[in-house]
């Protein structure tokens, strides 16, 4: 009786042809992993755009003395990669009215990365309002690749005309420079 291959010539050159493609992907996949590692630390600057809602208002009078906000966003860092770039956030601030149309106000940001990693930063801010804010921000905790980061920076927050009473909506710039240990 005649015994038949396992593997035909054509089958094997195929099966070949698998392994060399299965091998250059991993092998490529490695490297970009390996690009795509953010910097142990940088400056940073970039654009995001926000939309919120007021929480609760106390009232002095007809003008608002206290505001709670609460808000969401995304941010593109200018350099297309790395720190802040594709990440989502949620901010909570507590905004005082000093004098009429003067603000101050104190809140937190968390921002969320594709992989779901996460930094927060605690922010101080005086502005205007219904108008421009300029903030500090520094670093106050990380998860995941982030854990242990430290950093400073700065935005400069600018609202469009409110789709709805009650919300807000904007866009910010932003810089600074971070470490990670």
């Amino acid at each position: 009786p005649r015994s038949t291959p396992l593997y035909s010539s054509a089958a094997s050159d195929v099966y070949k042809r698998q392994i060399l493609t299965i091998s250059l992907i991993l092998i490529l996949s490695s490297l970009m992993s390996a690009q795509a590692q953010l910097a142990k630390k940088g400056k940073y600057s970039g654009t995001c755009s926000y939309s919120g809602k007021v929480l609760s208002m106390h009232m002095q009078g007809k003008a608002p003395a206290m505001i709670l906000a609460e808000f969401y966003g995304s941010c593109l860092n200018d350099a297309g990669s790395g720190i802040w770039h594709r990440n989502s956030f949620k901010c909570d601030y507590s905004i005082e009215v000093m004098k009429m149309p003067n603000t101050q106000g104190n809140g937190y940001c968390t921002f969320r990365d594709a992989d779901g990693d996460t930094m927060t930063f605690r922010a101080s801010t005086t502005g205007s309002l219904g108008g421009p804010s300029d903030a500090k921000t520094k670093v106050t905790n990380g998860t995941g690749k982030y854990k242990g980061m430290t950093g400073t920076g700065w935005y400069r927050s600018n609202p469009v005309p409110a789709f709805e009473q009650g919300t807000f909506q904007g866009m910010t710039k932003f810089g600074g420079s971070y470490q990670i240990p």
